[in-house]
């Protein structure tokens, strides 16, 4: 991955996270980050943004499925992806069971 890509990707994903925060823990649920991390996100200034964007040196998002969720996710029907991730995330956040 390019040092350019690199930046494109943790710009939005900090940007996207900024404007999540006021969606309560739906900010929560969609980047994976706790709530002290989101607030802190948010409390940042564009440039802020930018440097952190710039000199972090490694991507901010992660894969947040296990190996065979993401399996089964891939096989499943197009419209029962976001339900069956959702629901997947949602249970392993609050200690539920968890879908394989």
């Amino acid at each position: 991955m390019e040092k350019r890509d690199l930046l494109k990707i943790n710009r939005q994903f900090l940007l996207f996270t900024r404007q999540l925060a006021q969606d309560g823990t739906a900010a929560e649920l969609m980047t994976g980050l706790p709530r002290s991390a989101i607030n802190r996100i948010a409390a940042l200034d564009m440039d802020e943004i930018e440097e952190l964007a710039e000199t972090i040196g490694i991507s901010l998002y992660t894969l947040r499925l296990t190996d065979p969720a993401l399996n089964r996710l891939i096989q499943m029907p197009r419209d029962a992806k976001s339900t069956y991730a959702e629901a997947t995330l949602v249970g392993n956040s609050r200690g539920g069971a968890t879908f394989p």
